[in-house]
């Protein structure tokens, strides 16, 4: 965790992803390491909601997100430069 308070998210980091059948996802957890597969395994466990897949995979990208005004007149687009 960052000195302010935020979790401090990087290409090691390991997240643990929830998906039900209707395509939806929720993030279950996230590891700053490499979790060992009995953490994977107590987090899955221990669930209280109903998924079909359990996903753990790794950022291949790290974007901050963009800070503005509430109604997003700042925001710039997501698009890569090519495609705006």
């Amino acid at each position: 965790m960052r000195s302010d308070g935020r979790q401090h998210i990087d290409y090691k980091t390991h997240i643990l992803i929830g998906v039900r059948s209707s395509g939806s996802m929720t993030v279950l957890c996230h590891w700053p390491h490499v979790p060992r597969q009995s953490e994977v395994q107590h987090k899955i466990a221990t669930t209280h909601e109903s998924y079909d897949t359990y996903v753990l995979c790794t950022p291949t990208s790290v974007m901050p997100a963009n800070s503005g005004n509430a109604d997003g007149s700042n925001r710039k687009s997501s698009r890569p430069f090519g495609l705006r």
